[in-house]
């Protein structure tokens, strides 16, 4: 589901020039020197010439997951970090196929470093694939506290640090102003109760019962899923990774969810949605047309409506809790895209100086503005052209609140989702009732590890 939006055009690769000099007698006699030399094993210091060579720089290979203005981002990063030093040239790669990266980290063929999410973090350090680099941290006593808690948290297994994050997602709540201010209100809401009332004021129907305005922030599904559930205190899974489909606040997200989709009809309600996923992200997204209140979405939004020109006014304020636990407000899905080593890589040295460089608030900063993505690292929070990216200065301040839910460490995650929207799809077709979908999704997810 990943989301990164360019908001520049990173480019330019460094070029490495060699410079001779020659001329002369002298020359000459020093080259018939050293070739006599070199022929008998030795340097002109002593050495002989495989020494020389280890000396020479160490090729990394660094795999990334990105393409077209994206992938030039990586590689002006690739292209400052080789110029930075001298003992280690990296060589980037856009790999996008999720099988060739684990077919090649199974084997002698595996890249240096890879960048994945840190749920792949997860799911790859349970098969073995990724060296811990918590033994490299150690070694020079590496400065971690450099990352928001909940960052390393996301890259961090058994007390053990198997990736470093590179740049922070999470979810926030968009509305239309305007659309607000129709409904009677000046304020975005503070708890859900408040946000469905003012979404029931906003909606519009036409005269054959089609939504027109949807003010309740179901879709995008994925906000539903998550975001509405966080924000009366749901949880899918708790600290330990164990799946809780019972959590009480999943069921209240539910009932309200229902209650609204009741009020307008869910054929008009699934109609509004399919025309705004098939419209999402483009110059007709439902939001940038000024056809939603709410909306819980990324970062990225505000520099997309820029480029498609929409006209909307639009303002950012923090998901809501609920009037019983104000204190949720601003808790959504929090994730990292992630650094790691593979347990097979060739120059784990190497790999690890390019891993803490690019994760630096030097190179991430390169990402970060490049992909459009918000920072990991702390110092990047206050940097100037950070904030000025639009919306990045509500959405850091959402992660300076440390509320982010991250996925849990559990081989069956996969297998847990697709139950869960399975689940929410007997829900919204009125198949089951909330009660007893989730009492059936605690039933077949008992077993999950």
């Amino acid at each position: 589901m990943k989301r990164a939006i360019s908001i520049i055009m990173a480019a330019g690769m460094a070029a490495l020039a060699v410079t001779g000099c020659g001329g002369g007698s002298a020359a000459q006699t020093q080259t018939t020197s050293a070739q006599t030399t070199a022929a008998s094993g030795e340097t002109t210091g002593g050495e002989t010439t495989a020494q020389a060579e280890n000396k020479e720089t160490q090729v990394i290979t660094f795999w990334y997951n990105n393409t077209g203005d994206e992938a030039a981002v990586y590689e002006k990063a690739i292209s400052e970090y080789n110029a930075s030093q001298s003992k280690y040239k990296v060589e980037g790669l856009s790999v996008t196929d999720a099988q060739k990266v684990i077919v090649a980290m199974s084997s002698n063929e595996s890249p240096d470093v890879i960048k994945i999410s840190n749920q792949t973090v997860v799911q790859y350090q349970k098969n073995g694939l990724l060296e811990s680099l918590q033994p490299y941290a150690d070694k020079e006593s590496f400065d971690s506290s450099i990352y928001s808690e909940q960052a390393l948290n996301a890259n961090t297994i058994d007390r053990n640090i198997y990736a470093l994050p590179l740049d922070a997602y999470t979810i926030q709540m968009y509305y239309n102003k305007e659309l607000l201010k129709e409904a009677g209100y000046s304020e975005p809401p503070k708890t859900m109760e408040e946000m469905y009332e003012m979404a029931v004021k906003a909606t519009k129907v036409d005269g054959s019962g089609n939504i027109e305005v949807l003010g309740y922030p179901l879709f995008p599904y994925a906000s539903a899923r998550q975001e509405l559930i966080y924000g009366f205190g749901g949880r899918w899974w708790d600290e330990e990774s164990n799946v809780t489909p019972d959590n009480p606040g999943i069921l209240d997200s539910l009932n309200m969810n229902v209650k609204y989709r009741d009020q307008f009809g869910g054929k008009a309600l699934d109609g509004f949605i399919g025309t705004a996923n098939t419209n999402r992200y483009t110059e007709q997204d439902m939001f940038f047309q000024g056809k939603q209140l709410f909306r819980l979405d990324g970062s990225w939004l505000p520099t997309m409506m820029k480029n498609f020109n929409s006209t909307v006014d639009y303002g950012i304020t923090l998901i809501p809790g609920t009037q019983a636990n104000p204190e949720l407000r601003g808790t959504s899905r929090y994730e990292t895209d992630s650094v790691a080593v593979p347990a097979m890589a060739k120059n784990k040295e190497g790999a690890w100086d390019f891993t803490k460089w690019l994760c630096s608030q030097e190179g991430a900063k390169i990402i970060d503005l490049g992909t459009g993505n918000l920072p990991a690292v702390k110092a990047l929070y206050d940097d100037a052209d950070i904030k000025a990216v639009p919306g990045f200065t509500e959405f850091i301040d959402a992660l300076k609140l440390e509320k982010g839910i991250q996925y849990p460490a559990m081989a069956d995650f996969d297998e847990y989702i697709s139950m869960i929207n399975a689940t929410l799809d007997t829900v919204y077709s009125g198949a089951k009732t909330p009660e007893e979908a989730l009492k059936a999704l605690a039933d077949q997810s008992a077993n999950l590890k």
